[in-house]
Formats: structure tokens, C-alpha cells, sequence
């Protein structure tokens, strides 16, 4: 199959795949970029025909020298000039979030529909948000708060200036999941998979639940061993579970 050319910011192609006959879009977590998928074609290609898309968000990264806001039209109208083959998306944490926006805006811009959206480690959008704003914390509590959910290698901790760059950029990602404000509409045409980790004190069974008032087909929760960054220490099992739930939206005529 041939693809179109992709020079835009968001939509990465680490390992450009022509005939892949699905395409994932996969949207990282707070304070991430692209390469927090790095180990993902490799893995992919041995499950099936899949080309992998990181979205590379600004202030990271290549981008790095961008302000680290997160446009979401700006990103659906590039993801939205690349689809050119059936297509899932993947998010997790605030990526979970991004990706559910995302696909509403693709429905808006009239793009052919994803095979599914699989959001991981991501509370329903319709959940009450927390009654602390983590992006208001002062520097030292909310360096404490990232580094309580692993989010934070231990090189970063210990380095002054590597702090003073990731921390406006989680500081800013932080502020966009304070910020959001859930809006009603129509549930998403395609179905929807969550996955939540055992031990994630972020998202729970309870809170991803909710993920199945998002669609109009079928949904699937699935609970992996491991805490909020289960995406890399279940990688294996996450992976295999997303193919299967691929191929079940496939079988079963996905609008």
C-alpha cells in the first residue's frame, strides 16, 4: 500500500512501514515524547501488519525548543492528512485523554473512523477531576508528586538542570488534565478499550469503567500487573491484548 509523506510535527514514523495494513497513532504520557514508544514497532511487527506513529508533542524531544502547550486541532488536522489505511489509536495517562479528544475532532473533520481507541491508564473523560491541582503545587511538592508515580528516572532527580527542563513540560501537560472540562456528545462510533494497571493509584477499574458510555460499540476493560507505567513493565501482555481487541473490531464490521 503506498503512504503519503509525512514532513508535519506531530506524526512521527520511526520505522516507516508502506504495506503495514494498520496504522497506530500513540499518544504518550505527561512529560513524554515519541521515543516513550520506541520498543513498540519491533514488538508490533512480530504480532502482525502494524506500522507504529508516535505523536510527538512540542517542548520535547525535537521540539524542544517549542513551548510545550499541546494544540489538539493542530494535531487532528495533521493525523487527520495522514490517514491513508485503517488506523487505531493509543493513549496513555493524559495521552488516554488527548487520544479520546482526538478522536472526536477526527469525527468532526470527517475522517474515516479508527478500528479502536484503546485509553490506558486514563480515568473515563466524564470523571469528576481531582480536588487538588497538581500543576498549582509548589516546585518541590509537585516534583514529590510526578517522582510518586514513576514518572520521574532517578538521572532527572539528580540533575538541577535536567529538572529545569522537564518540569515546565510536565508542569504544563499537568495543567492541560487540571484544566479539562468534559463536554458531552454523542458517543464515539468505534469501540473503545481500557486498560488500567493493578497497582496504579491513577486510574482504577472504577474510574475506567466509565470509558463504556464513550461508545456506541463495544468496550473492554482490561486490568494489567504493574502501577501508572504498567505500558512498559506489561508491554508484552498490553500488546497482545490490543492486537486481539484489533482484530475482534476488524471481524466485527467497525464502522
Amino acid at each position: 500500500m503506498r503512504t503519503k509523506e509525512r514532513r508535519g510535527l506531530w506524526v512521527t514514523s520511526p520505522q516507516p512501514c508502506p504495506d503495514a495494513g494498520t496504522r497506530l497513532y500513540c499518544l504518550p504520557y505527561a512529560g513524554a515524547g515519541a521515543s516513550a514508544f520506541r520498543d513498540w514497532p519491533e514488538a508490533l511487527a512480530a504480532l502482525g501488519s502494524f506500522e507504529v506513529a508516535p505523536i510527538q508533542y512540542p517542548g520535547r524531544e525535537n521540539r524542544l525548543h517549542e513551548h510545550p502547550f499541546i494544540d489538539i486541532d493542530a494535531m487532528a488536522a495533521e493525523v487527520a492528512a495522514s490517514i491513508d489505511r485503517p488506523y487505531a489509536v493509543f493513549g496513555h495517562s493524559i495521552g488516554g485523554r488527548l487520544a479520546f479528544e482526538l478522536c472526536r475532532r477526527l469525527r468532526a473533520l470527517g475522517c474515516p473512523t479508527p478500528l479502536r481507541l484503546f485509553a490506558s491508564g486514563c480515568p473515563a473523560p466524564q470523571h469528576p477531576a481531582a480536588a487538588i491541582r497538581d500543576s498549582d503545587l509548589p516546585d518541590d511538592e509537585f516534583i514529590a508528586r510526578v517522582d510518586g508515580m514513576g514518572g520521574l528516572p532517578a538521572e532527572v532527580l539528580a540533575d538541577p538542570e535536567l529538572r529545569e527542563l522537564v518540569v515546565p513540560v510536565l508542569r504544563s501537560d499537568f495543567t492541560m488534565v487540571d484544566d479539562y472540562d468534559y463536554t458531552p456528545q454523542a458517543p464515539l462510533a468505534h469501540p473503545i478499550s481500557a486498560f488500567v494497571g493493578d497497582a496504579d493509584p491513577e486510574a482504577d477499574s472504577r474510574t475506567a469503567a466509565g470509558w463504556r458510555t464513550q461508545t456506541a460499540a463495544d468496550f473492554a476493560l482490561h486490568v494489567l500487573p504493574g502501577d501508572h507505567f504498567f505500558l512498559h513493565s506489561a508491554r508484552r501482555t498490553l500488546l497482545a491484548t490490543l492486537v486481539t481487541d484489533l482484530a475482534a473490531a476488524t471481524a466485527a464490521g467497525s464502522p
